[in-house]
């Protein structure tokens, strides 16, 4: 099976422009029915979008969370220490605040460990930490309001967060990375920082989707092929090595990649027969395989079948079927694993209630979100500082609401 890249369609009422929406963005906001449309994420315009409907989701390591609604803006809830929630302020919130001075519309978010990033009109615009230019803007300096990328050197499509770095995707293929390069997360063959954006090297224009993690990054291929780079002391890189690596090298998977999610230091793909397939950090079993033995090379996830994305976490991991259910399995102190407890499961478990058919699925360190059909976003999971969006500060081993303004 192969992925076909970027291509222009008419979904839902939804007709194309310049700014490239994900195509089941205009189906997650005004469909009956999610609409696959390629795991390459074809580019449509969310012309039909109604509030509340969430177009996307992005997750940080440090405690905090983002939302694209349909109107392009975006919302934040959780830690703010850096900024991160992008209100102008440094006050955490237990609930969504709207992010200011984007400057137009959003059409894709992403989250570092305590940074975010948006791309409106082809631009990424990034705040919170900078500790080593993940903010892009060619300094080192907290922003609480967003600043544009610089150099970026292309239309971008998607941008993903990392530990202290950040990558986006731009229009074609091509991958522009920047922020801490300490182990070749950047991939542009040194291990020196960037605050402004590099090439990834070796990947011919043709990524179609990236996953960062604290100091490694994956990208699949139009094709479904996966490269990664950067951080490899636990697996990360899937290459049969520990060895990090400052330009990509190819994970060995049995068949063509449909989704890709990195958040800490294992990666989890989707494949085209539906399964999941995990490598990396596996202390808690979060690679699925029923056992805690770190991997080299990819494993099959075991009692998972009809798998259309993934969500890797800091040590537990999640799959959403094509019936719209979650399960979850690997560590779960917190409740992270949502199935209602604070025990350890080796194999997926179903999350307890989730509250609908789940759209979109995402994972952090210790807490998991998802977004559904009828627009409401669902939090579980770590949550004494606020991150699960319902006004609460306190874990919840099954999902609660995200309370957005009315």
């Amino acid at each position: 099976m192969r992925l076909t890249p970027l291509i222009a369609v008419f979904v839902g009422g939804c007709a194309t422009d310049d700014w490239h929406l994900p195509a089941d963005a205009c189906a997650r906001c005004d469909e009956p029915d999610v609409v696959d449309v390629g795991a390459a994420r074809d580019v449509v315009d969310g012309g039909g979008c109604e509030e509340p409907a969430v177009r996307d989701l992005a997750l940080g390591h440090n405690n905090f969370a983002c939302a694209l609604r349909c109107d392009g803006s975006v919302w934040c809830w959780g830690v703010n220490t850096h900024g991160q929630l992008g209100d102008e302020t440094t006050v955490s919130r237990s609930t969504p605040v709207r992010v200011r001075g984007l400057g137009g519309p959003a059409t894709a978010i992403g989250a570092g460990y305590a940074h975010a990033c948006a791309v409106v009109r082809g631009e990424v615009r990034c705040w919170g930490r900078n500790l080593s230019g993940a903010l892009g803007d060619g300094t080192r300096t907290d922003r609480s309001a967003p600043v544009t990328v610089q150099g970026l050197g292309g239309v971008a499509v998607a941008v993903v967060g990392g530990g202290l770095h950040t990558c986006a995707l731009l229009e074609g293929g091509a991958v522009r990375c920047w922020g801490a390069n300490d182990r070749g997360q950047l991939g542009d063959g040194t291990d020196i920082d960037r605050s402004t954006p590099r090439a990834v090297v070796a990947l011919d224009e043709a990524a179609v989707q990236l996953a960062l993690g604290q100091y490694s990054t994956c990208a699949r291929l139009a094709d479904g092929d996966v490269r990664c780079w950067g951080f490899n002391t636990f697996g990360t890189l899937g290459d049969g090595t520990r060895s990090h690596r400052s330009a990509p090298r190819r994970v060995e998977l049995p068949e063509a990649a449909r989704d890709l999610s990195l958040a800490a230091n294992h990666v989890c793909a989707a494949l085209a027969s539906e399964e999941a397939w995990c490598w990396g950090y596996n202390v808690d079993g979060a690679l699925g395989d029923q056992g805690t033995t770190m991997r080299l090379r990819p494993v099959a996830a075991r009692g998972l079948s009809g798998v259309v994305g993934v969500a890797a976490g800091g040590r537990h991991s999640c799959a959403r079927s094509e019936e719209g259910r979650v399960r979850c399995w690997g560590g779960n102190e917190r409740g992270q694993i949502g199935d209602g407890t604070t025990t350890r499961a080796l194999q997926p478990v179903e999350v307890l209630d989730p509250g609908g058919f789940v759209t979109l699925l995402r994972a952090a360190d210790a807490f998991t979100c998802a977004a559904l059909r009828d627009g409401r976003v669902r939090c579980w999971g770590a949550g004494t500082d606020g991150q699960l969006g319902d006004g609460a500060s306190r874990d919840a081993p099954a999902p609660v609401t995200v309370h957005f303004p009315s």
